[in-house]
């Protein structure tokens, strides 16, 4: 038979645990609601081939965990599948990563995206590359080398800062890829 004692404690320990997991339920309804009012707008330059297949793109990324795209050198895969991304609904519980193979490529994107958008660097769109971090608190990308999410996996390896992740240039293997 359990002491009064032992009933308090026990009873107060669930109490606790609700309590706790009901707070990061409103913490995390009140983010993506916070994050959903930030939303940058999106616009898409109707020139590239792949705005041909935005709306297939847009439906795939909304329904499957996973999609493979593969078009051309100069579609715009790299710059506009994030933003096709964040237009499915993706971005609100984490960031969207994209990773590139090269420090200069990732700069170059993230700055790219950022103008698209009408922005500058460090609002909606941050980069990180080794020995620079420019991604905000409030960005909903997050364009890095794949050394760097490596290197994030490392300490996290479930990544739960972010809601997507795009591996880009999947096709030029590295060891950081292979792994």
């Amino acid at each position: 038979m359990m002491s009064r004692t032992r009933l308090l404690f026990w009873l107060l320990g669930i109490c606790i645990k609700w309590s706790n997991d009901l707070s990061r339920h409103v913490y995390l309804k009140k983010r993506r609601y916070d994050r959903r009012i930030q939303l940058p707008r999106l616009s898409y330059p109707d020139a590239l081939p792949i705005m041909e297949k935005r709306e297939e793109i847009v439906a795939a990324v909304g329904k499957h965990p996973v999609v493979v795209i593969t078009g051309d050198t100069g579609s715009g895969k790299t710059t506009q599948i994030p933003k096709m991304c964040l237009e499915a609904g993706r971005g609100l519980n984490g960031l969207i990563g994209c990773t590139q193979p090269r420090r200069i490529a990732a700069s170059t994107v993230a700055h790219r995206i950022a103008e698209e958008l009408g922005e500058e660097i460090g609002r909606s769109v941050g980069y990180k590359i080794r020995f620079e971090d420019r991604t905000p608190k409030s960005a909903f990308f997050k364009i890095m080398t794949d050394g760097i999410l490596l290197m994030e996996a490392q300490s996290d390896p479930l990544l739960r800062a972010y809601d997507t992740i795009i591996v880009d240039e999947a096709h030029e293997r590295s060891l950081n890829i292979d792994f």
